[in-house]
């Protein structure tokens, strides 16, 4: 399971290393957005942003971990002034309706943040995004976003997160598929830590599929 918020870029580059690291370790993969400030709040951690050694170096360790994995990085100002909350309810929307999508739609989502700062709260933005990620039906996703089905899976998530001891995002929970030894993993640069639990090498960034 991985846990993630739309908000945290560090999020964005564990779910691409993730994902390169499917086929090649037959991973099971479970996508699952999270609200990160009920996560910070309950957790009593605080935002890296709001920790001035750390936040005089963020965005540059953002864009330098971004162009090692080649990822297209731009630095986001509107999540921070307008939230995530929409993105967010259409993710666990997803989850309901077209989990098979759920890959791409997050990878469209942060494409159209990270990499063009697009307000991730506006209709017509998400709509574009799920269209991007191949979904079937848009205007059944989005209207199934604004119920509360959605809106608990979400809290769901997040409550499943705090209940395993999340402190912030993104945030693993591995089950060994022979052992069913089940460890928690925080931060982006654990994928390399997954394998070796698992028993599968670790080939950099980018491994061969």
């Amino acid at each position: 399971k991985y846990s993630f918020s739309k908000i945290s870029p560090y999020s964005s580059l564990g779910f691409e290393c993730l994902c390169r690291y499917q086929k090649p370790w037959n991973l099971e993969l479970e996508l699952k957005p999270i609200n990160l400030r009920k996560i910070m709040i309950e957790s009593g951690n605080t935002p890296p942003s709001l920790i001035p050694p750390k936040a005089s170096l963020y965005s540059r360790d953002v864009q330098l971990i971004s162009e090692m994995m080649n990822i297209p990085y731009d630095f986001a100002k509107t999540v921070f002034i307008r939230g995530s909350l929409p993105t967010l309810k259409i993710l666990a929307a997803c989850q309901i309706l077209y989990p098979e999508y759920m890959e791409e739609l997050t990878r469209q989502s942060w494409l159209g943040l990270y990499s063009h700062d697009i307000d991730i709260t506006d209709t017509d933005n998400i709509r574009q995004f799920a269209e991007n990620a191949g979904v079937p039906d848009v205007d059944k996703l989005l209207e199934f976003s604004q119920g509360g089905e959605a809106r608990q899976q979400l809290i769901d998530n997040t409550t499943e997160a705090l209940e395993s001891k999340c402190f912030g995002a993104p945030w693993f929970t591995i089950t060994h598929p022979e052992t069913g030894r089940r460890e928690k993993f925080f931060g982006h640069d654990r994928v390399e830590m997954l394998g070796w639990m698992i028993g599968k090498p670790y080939m950099g960034h980018n491994p061969p599929q």
